[in-house]
């Protein structure tokens, strides 16, 4: 997510009082999910909207231009072959929901016919030195997925309403209802291992009308990841995309109705690729100053890694420019498609 840091957000914090930064990622999840045990979580990496990005770096320096090697956990920082599982938190869900067939069927596409997007995610690997910006012949890159798709599961977890207990971003006692959620998601699909939650990332949407303080006015969404007790777990919360349209992405690359959805491939897709690339934040692939793969080309507009569409066998879905470090004989720079 964009500018990625441990985030305390003002506004919040003016509404409700001091709030605890968000914690580190050290507090091992032991209770079964849906426990009254709550997950620890770990750093989060933040969206901004596009006007807050704009007030927040203007006139600010250029940090260091190249995404550098963290370290990983346990050697492992990136997803080899990736593993997407997509949840529908909340009664409130409609199945037939436009916005619902729209975000499975990017997902579905990518990695299939007319994805030369995420190909630039193969520059990136594990086992190569801390501060590395580079992979060599033999580093293990972030690969295709297992029969070349992305999505393996669907979950509309309707059980009950979505109700928030607790803050995202700005988190009391570093607790998140949203890392919860994904901690359910990974019982529910069968990844209660370390084994089998390795490069999983779970995509938490939340529903409609959902109450996320800071939703819209300093995020658009997150990913972030939760000690449980079947290991790390990598998971991102993605809101209702058009309940707060003018700073996420609606209409950011296709007119009128053509464009209603354009923020949820965006934004949707700005955080998996981020996760692919830095699946526990930041231990992956992140510049010095927490700016991810996808943050240093958010809402461009012009140039290469600008918003553009992306026409794959599941449709047209508009998507944002990922870095390279290897473009521009290895200065960096973002790009949108690789062909």
């Amino acid at each position: 997510m964009l500018r990625g840091r441990r985030v305390v957000v003002a506004l919040a914090a003016a509404a409700i009082g001091a709030l605890a930064p968000i914690a580190s990622a050290s507090t091992p999840f032991a209770g079964a999910p849906g426990t009254a045990h709550r997950p620890h979580v770990g750093p989060v990496e933040v969206l901004w909207p596009e006007s807050v990005r704009e007030a927040k770096t203007a006139g600010a320096s250029p940090g260091p231009q190249q995404l550098v090697y963290g370290g990983g956990i346990k050697g492992h920082g990136v997803a080899h072959h990736p593993r997407l599982y997509i949840v529908f938190w909340g009664s409130q869900w409609d199945r037939n929901d436009p916005y619902v067939s729209y975000e499975l069927n990017f997902f579905r596409g990518l990695y299939g016919r007319g994805d030369d997007w995420t190909p630039l995610l193969s520059e990136y690997c594990d086992h190569v030195a801390t501060g590395a910006v580079s992979c060599g012949a033999k580093s293990q890159r972030v690969g295709r997925p297992s029969n070349n798709a992305l999505v393996k599961g669907v979950w509309f977890d309707n059980s009950a309403p979505a109700v928030p207990d607790d803050l995202p971003v700005v988190r009391i006692n570093g607790l998140d209802d949203v890392a919860n959620e994904a901690t359910k998601a990974a019982s529910h699909f069968g990844n209660a291992s370390a084994a089998k939650n390795v490069d999983a990332i779970y995509l938490i949407n939340t529903p409609s009308h959902f109450s996320s303080l800071g939703f819209g006015a300093e995020y658009c969404a997150y990913h972030s990841s939760v000690d449980a007790s079947y290991g790390p777990v990598a998971f991102a919360d993605m809101p209702y995309n058009t309940d707060f349209s003018i700073d996420c992405g609606q209409n950011r690359v296709n007119p009128g109705a053509a464009g209603r959805y354009d923020g949820v491939s965006i934004v949707a897709g700005h955080e998996v690729i981020e996760a692919i690339t830095d699946l526990y934040p930041t231990t992956g692939w992140a510049a010095t100053n927490g700016d991810e793969n996808a943050d240093k080309c958010a809402w461009v507009t012009s140039g290469p890694g600008r918003m553009s569409n992306l026409h794959l066998a599941t449709g047209m879905f508009a998507v944002q420019g990922g870095w390279s470090n290897l473009a521009n004989n290895g200065a960096g720079g973002c790009r949108t498609h690789t062909h």
